[in-house]
């Protein structure tokens, strides 16, 4: 069986097509909240459609702009940690991960003007990050991956079959009773490269606009082993085990824009009871290019053992030349985002509320094909709802900032984030609590700490389920993933 290797004929480098499983939450990842720009803002649970100013105001509320007085750079650094604890065949499996950014870089500056206030902003922001990670461990009597990694019409680009794991007609020598272990991470992140406006239009009423340049990337590691059970036959196969190994890198490049509206409710002196704010987040419209590789190797129980190695890139096996990147493009929905926040001169209280409807999410302009666009499209409108995002903060001044030249600050938060899929219930929703110190000194520095802590359940499809010859071979996925996400961020401003 092992010698058909060296036989192959070269029909399959002539006519080859992309295996590779573009699926909804390639979207979807692009399409998040990041976790917050700044330590305030983390601390008081990113509430702050209705309070947000400074640089801050450029990623909640743009209008907000407006309330700077003086110039301000801003800069922030956040260090995320991600643990994940999942069962896998009836075992528990524990992987963490973690990554550290720049949370934003930023220049404000206020034009004078004899009424009312016009203000510009330039700087970085960063978006949502793609840190996490699984473990998963087990005995499978039901099933393997070695089945989901077949490629119809090409057996240059099918893995199993170069390695000596199915037979001539590409069916799978080994389908059940393996023990299986693997370990995912994926990182990367959006970055948003902004201009933003803020300008007063009427008493007390403001509005502004963010455009953001995005890039980013995304990095996806998976390492999946194999072994077989000794003295266990595989339909006449010595197999021994087989190890995969795969990598997806993705570029991510585009636009979008924030728009806002802001409203303080005043005394006749001056003072600030309440801000009422609106802003609406225009969907991104993202191309992402798309590089994947895969190597698999097998052992057998039997001279000669092997390793027999075989790898993949974009679609195309090692004998084939490599394949072209896969490309296409996103758009993601539209967020529209209300706040309220009032108080006194030392205590401020702020709650949001943000409607998203993820079915809008959509593809569009890609080599993988119109019926492939299609289909994708289609599932997102099956799996996804529209969802209520709500946050909450509160900061107390523990001295009065009207006359004081140093104000220490506490701040406490949350937010409750329903799952986006239309399975899921209220376990998979993610929920944020939050806390924070900082300090506003000489009226020109502001150093800000604070540290979010996140968690919800959620499940991994590991591989999928895989018709051959008209056999079906069942996946396999994760039951009752624990995650838990944190992130520590600290920011410094200067005013003048």
């Amino acid at each position: 069986m092992k010698t058909r290797f060296l036989f192959l004929s070269v029909v399959g480098m002539f006519l080859s097509f992309s295996a590779y499983a573009q699926t909804p939450e390639d979207a979807l990842r692009l399409a998040e909240s990041g976790y917050g720009t700044s330590a305030r803002s983390v601390a008081m649970g990113n509430a702050m459609t209705g309070l947000a100013q400074g640089y801050d105001a450029t990623s909640f509320n743009p209008a907000g702009l407006t309330q700077s007085r003086q110039s301000e750079v801003s800069f922030g650094l956040n260090f995320l940690g991600y643990n994940n604890d999942a069962s896998y065949l009836g075992n528990q499996g524990s992987l963490s991960s973690s990554q550290t950014d720049v949370s934003n870089i930023g220049l404000v500056y206020p034009f004078p003007t004899t009424r009312g206030g016009f203000v510009i902003a330039f700087g970085y922001n960063r978006g949502p990050d793609f840190n996490s990670a699984l473990s998963v461990s087990g005995f499978n009597p039901n099933s393997s991956i070695i089945p989901s990694l077949y490629y119809p019409g090409d057996t240059l680009a099918d893995i199993p079959y170069m390695v000596f794991l199915e037979d001539v007609n590409q069916n799978p020598l080994v389908s059940k009773d393996v023990n299986q272990s693997g370990k995912v991470y994926t990182s990367g992140g959006i970055n948003n490269w902004l201009a933003s406006a803020g300008m007063d239009i009427a008493q007390n009423f403001s509005i502004g606009l963010t455009i953001n340049l995005v890039n980013g990337s995304y990095k996806y590691t998976r390492t999946f082993a194999e072994s077989g059970v000794q003295g266990y036959t595989y339909n006449n196969s010595d197999f021994g085990s087989f190890l995969l190994n795969s990598q997806d890198n993705q570029t991510i490049n585009g636009w979008n824009a924030k728009a806002g509206f802001l409203y303080k409710w005043q005394d006749m002196n001056g003072a600030t009871y309440a801000r009422f704010g609106a802003a609406i987040n225009f969907p991104s419209f993202l191309t992402v290019t798309d590089n994947y590789a895969s190597q698999g190797s097998a052992y057998f129980t039997t001279p000669p053992v092997g390793p027999y190695n075989y790898s993949t890139s974009n679609g195309y096996g090692q004998d084939e030349g490599a394949g072209p990147a896969v490309q296409y493009d996103v758009t993601t929905p539209f967020k529209f985002s209300i706040g309220a926040s009032g108080g006194t001169s030392q205590l401020t209280v702020a709650a949001d509320i943000q409607y998203v409807d993820w079915t809008q999410l959509s593809f569009s302009n890609s080599n993988l094909g119109a019926s492939t666009i299609n289909d994708l499209n289609s599932q997102i409108k099956q799996e996804y709802k529209p969802t209520l995002n709500t946050r909450i903060g509160v900061e107390l001044a523990l001295t009065d900032p009207k006359y004081s030249l140093f104000v220490p600050y506490v701040r406490a938060g949350g937010g409750l984030l329903p799952s986006p899929y239309s399975s899921d219930g209220p376990s998979q929703a993610q929920k944020y609590v939050s806390g924070g110190i900082g300090a506003r000194i000489q009226n020109t520095i502001n150093i800000d700490f604070a540290y979010q802590y996140g968690w919800w359940d959620s499940n991994t499809l590991v591989y999928p389920s895989t018709v051959i010859n008209n056999q079906t071979y069942p996946g396999q996925g994760t039951s009752n993933e624990k995650i838990s996400n944190t992130n520590f961020i600290f920011t410094f401003a200067y005013n003048f």
